[in-house]
C-alpha cells in the first residue's frame, strides 16, 4: 500500500510541477519609495507588459507635445498612458500602482512608502515590462525605462525568469523637456493647474537636479523645491531630496512571482498522502 500511495505521490507531483511553470505567470510588482524621510515623492506609477515592441521614450529625442507621457511627467497623471498603452499595444497588460492616500486627497508614495499589484500575464505577449511615474515636486522629472526591452520577465520559451529587483538611482531621473526647470508650476508644489508651465521642446534627457541641489548648485538662484513646505506639513529637505547626490536610490522595482495556486494545490497534496493510514 505504501509503494502504492507513493506512486500516486510521483503522479501528483509529475502533473502539478509542470503546472508551477504555466502558473508562474502571475506576478505581483512590488514599488516603493527609496528616498530618505522628508524627500522626494513619487506619483501613482504606470506598469505596462508587452512583447518587446512598445517604446515608450526616447533619450535624446522631445517628447510629443499633449503626448500622454508629458501628462505624466508634468502632471504626475497617469491614465492617459494606460489608455494609450490599451489602445496601441495587441494583448498589452497594464496597471496603475498607487501609493496610500497620506498626501491629501492623493494616493502618491511618499519616503519609504510602498504598495503592489497583481498582474496575470501571457509569456509571449508580455514578456517585457515598462514603467513611468513622475518625481514630485518638480516641472517634468520623472522615472522610466528608455529601453523596451531592458526588463525581461519571460525568456524567448516562455520561462519565467524569476524574482527580480530593480533599483533606480537618482542619475537615472530624467527630464522630459517639456517644461522649463524654473520650479514654478511645479506639480505638487506651486501649480496652478495641470499643464501650466514654461513650455519647453527639449530633448529627454538625465536631470540636471533641482536649483541648488548637488549637481545643479545654479550660482545667483535661490532654491525652490530644496527647503520647500507643502501642505499639510509635508518638507523637502534639501539633503533628502537631493536625488543627484551620489548613490541615492529614488525608488525599488520588486517582481514577484506569485503561484499560489499550484503552491496551494500541492500542499494538499502533500498533506494527504501523509495522513494516509499505514498498511498493516
Amino acid at each position: 500500500m505504501v509503494a502504492k500511495y507513493q506512486f500516486c505521490l510521483c503522479l501528483i507531483l509529475g502533473l502539478v510541477i509542470p503546472m508551477l511553470a504555466v502558473q508562474a505567470e502571475y506576478v505581483t510588482v512590488q514599488i516603493k519609495n527609496r528616498a530618505l524621510d522628508d524627500g522626494i515623492l513619487l506619483a501613482p506609477v504606470w506598469i505596462g507588459f508587452h512583447d518587446g515592441s512598445y517604446d515608450l521614450f526616447d533619450m535624446g529625442q522631445p517628447v510629443l507635445a499633449g503626448s500622454a507621457l508629458e501628462r505624466l511627467a508634468e502632471d504626475g497623471n497617469p491614465e492617459p498612458l494606460q489608455v494609450e498603452f490599451g489602445s496601441s499595444v495587441p494583448g498589452g497588460i497594464s496597471g496603475i500602482v498607487m501609493g496610500f492616500e497620506g498626501f491629501p486627497d492623493i494616493p502618491v508614495f511618499e519616503p519609504g512608502e510602498q504598495a503592489s499589484a497583481a498582474f496575470d500575464l501571457d509569456p509571449a505577449l508580455n514578456r517585457f515590462l515598462s514603467f513611468a511615474g513622475m518625481v514630485l515636486p518638480s516641472n517634468d522629472a520623472f522615472i522610466a525605462n528608455d529601453d523596451p526591452i531592458a526588463i525581461e520577465l519571460f525568456d524567448a520559451f516562455g520561462n519565467f525568469k524569476g524574482k527580480q529587483t530593480i533599483l533606480i538611482f537618482g542619475t537615472a531621473v530624467y527630464d522630459a523637456g517639456t517644461e522649463l526647470n524654473n520650479e514654478m508650476d511645479a506639480a505638487f508644489l506651486n501649480q496652478s493647474a495641470p499643464d501650466t508651465g514654461a513650455t519647453t521642446s527639449d530633448a529627454v534627457r538625465r536631470h540636471p537636479g533641482f536649483i541648488g541641489s548637488f549637481a545643479n548648485p545654479a550660482p545667483g538662484q535661490d532654491p525652490v523645491i530644496l527647503g520647500a513646505h507643502i501642505e499639510p506639513g509635508l518638507f523637502i529637505n534639501p539633503i533628502a531630496a537631493d536625488f543627484t547626490r551620489p548613490d541615492v536610490v529614488v525608488a525599488e522595482i520588486v517582481i514577484i512571482p506569485e503561484p499560489a495556486t499550484v503552491v496551494l494545490l500541492l500542499g494538499g497534496a502533500l498533506a494527504a498522502f501523509r495522513k494516509r493510514p499505514r498498511a498493516h
